[in-house]
């Protein structure tokens, strides 16, 4: 599980200057830390980018090599 909150910390980010960043209010990006609301995608690639996280996507092989 992503904990959000330990990787803002991590980047020496207060959920104000973080929320401000993404264009959002304070109050809804406590209710992504507190998993009260779902994080979208693209505000989620956006909170890794912001932290210095990288996110990549990898193709599995299939069950069957």
């Amino acid at each position: 599980m992503i904990n959000l909150k330990e990787i803002r910390k991590e980047a020496h980010l207060t959920q104000t200057q973080l929320a401000s960043k993404l264009g959002i209010k304070q109050q809804q990006y406590s209710r992504y830390e507190i998993e009260e609301n779902q994080v979208p995608l693209k505000i989620f690639l956006k909170i890794l980018e912001l932290c210095n996280y990288e996110f990549k996507i990898k193709k599995r092989k299939h069950l069957s090599e």
